[in-house]
């Protein structure tokens, strides 16, 4: 049964994926899509030796198979390659963000087409249009049916992105409509992720588990697995369960679908900081007046912090205890800024976070929800307010709407390698780091066996 006012999504999305080629693309989505898969495979190469990562791992012992665990030079079967990079991807909260999405687009897509490349014979023009088509996919979703989905309490990030995943797969074999269709109604089912499990370990698995079962979706799909046709659209179907349709603007999960691409507007906000992107803004502006000289952390006596209200349910740790949890503590993630000048990986262990001298600047900080951030729509143009108040009087005001990273405040490329020679070279060294990065920045001119070759390590 469908609701009567709904029109067959799942239908105008397995046309879509179907159909969208490289020649479809254009330039701009063509580079944004080739900077957001390089940017998240660095990030994930970062989060190899976390554990979350270590336990995705061990899910691969005894298992042979020909797709690359990045990071290292095992190589497993395509569903478990694409859990453990999926879970890698989004262990440090270093991956990207996109409005429509509330949520993170890469790290469960990304890992998927590459998990699914040698199965597809896919060349880097292939993955960069499967990328394009699953973030086109997620985000339509996205803009369709939030607030309402995230504030449910679902991780669009494992709900969305599993349709993504799928949808970017479906594009990568090569699938026929109806089976693409097919292969949506099939990860439909799979979809969950709860907000719940925020600030713990379960959190990136949830990026993993969306990313395998994007893989696994669409080769049932091709292997004849049946489906509802119409689950998105369909009575008890996604939008139904997930958002309600009386929460569904079903209009904007079908207008503009790739004109323009989601990738190019209102595009992809990569990460300078490994937390929670809600805290980015304030980050930059606290960080920027320490180093102008205008913040002077040990002669402040009060910091005030104006923020949007959705950090009241997404950033629930006020007294952060593991680094984990410090990720979506507005608290912690001040008060680390101030003592120690940065926010990066290394501010995010348990001894950091429990550090007296952060405890101490708690009551300092003064965070509330600004009055003209408390309604649904204020998502679209929020900010934060800073003002810190120093014991000399003298105060320091600014308000930021858009962090860097941001499409109005972008990363150049050279800005994005040096993230990407930070996050990787630590972990597989700077001679391999500058090969993937080269291989991934001139992806669109790799042939398939070049693609299985991307982290082939250098003998």
């Amino acid at each position: 049964m469908l609701h009567p006012d709904m029109k067959s999504v799942t239908r105008a999305y397995g046309e879509f994926v179907s159909q969208t080629r490289w020649d479809a693309l254009p330039n701009d989505a063509r580079e944004l899509s080739k900077q957001a898969i390089a940017d998240c495979i660095g990030g994930a190469i970062a989060g190899f030796t976390e554990p979350p990562t270590i336990a995705a791992l061990s899910v691969a012992e005894g298992e042979e198979g020909t797709v690359p665990v990045w990071g290292c030079e095992r190589r497993t079967n395509e569903r478990t390659a694409a859990l453990i990079n999926g879970t890698m991807a989004h262990a440090h909260d270093i991956d990207d963000t996109n409005e429509s999405m509330r949520g993170h687009p890469s790290a469960p897509v990304v890992p998927a087409i590459f998990a699914a490349a040698p199965r597809a014979k896919a060349d880097g023009k292939a993955i960069i249009t499967a990328y394009a088509v699953g973030v086109e996919i997620e985000a339509k979703l996205g803009r369709a049916m939030n607030m309402e989905h995230y504030e449910r309490g679902w991780h669009t990030t494992s709900t969305l992105g599993t349709m993504g995943a799928s949808a970017a797969v479906s594009n990568l074999l090569q699938l026929d409509a109806d089976t693409s269709a097919i292969a949506l109604s099939i990860a439909a089912s799979m979809a969950c992720g709860l907000r719940a499990n925020f600030g713990t370990m379960t959190k990136p698995l949830h990026s993993g588990l969306a990313a395998q079962n994007g893989v696994l979706s669409a080769v049932l799909a091709a292997k004849g697995l049946s489906a509802n046709p119409k689950t998105i659209e369909a009575k008890e179907g996604f939008f139904d369960l997930f958002a309600g349709f009386e929460n569904i603007a079903v209009e904007k999960a079908l207008v503009g679908l790739g004109e323009p691409f989601d990738v190019v507007s209102p595009g992809i906000i990569f990460k300078l900081y490994p937390t929670c992107s809600l805290t980015h803004h304030v980050l930059d502006v606290v960080l920027e007046g320490i180093r102008s000289g205008d913040i002077v952390p040990a002669k402040m006596s009060r910091l005030n912090c104006g923020i949007g209200y959705r950090c009241e349910n997404t950033l629930p740790y006020h007294n952060a205890e593991t680094g984990l949890e410090g990720k979506f503590s507005m608290e912690y993630c001040i008060a680390a800024a101030l003592q120690y000048g940065q926010v990066t990986f290394a501010e995010f262990s348990d001894d950091k976070v429990n550090n007296p001298e952060i405890r101490a600047l708690y009551p300092k900080l003064n965070i509330y929800v600004h009055d003209d951030l408390r309604e649904r729509d204020s998502v679209f143009n929020d900010f934060a307010d800073i003002e810190v108040v120093h014991e000399d009087g003298r105060t320091f005001k600014r308000r930021l709407y858009k962090p860097k990273g941001h499409p109005t405040n972008p990363l150049s490329w050279q800005e994005l390698e040096q993230k990407f020679v930070t996050c990787a070279s630590p972990v597989i060294g700077g001679a391999e780091t500058a090969t993937i990065w080269a291989k991934l920045r001139g992806l669109d001119g790799l042939t398939a066996d070049e693609v299985l070759e991307i982290f082939k390590k250098s003998q």
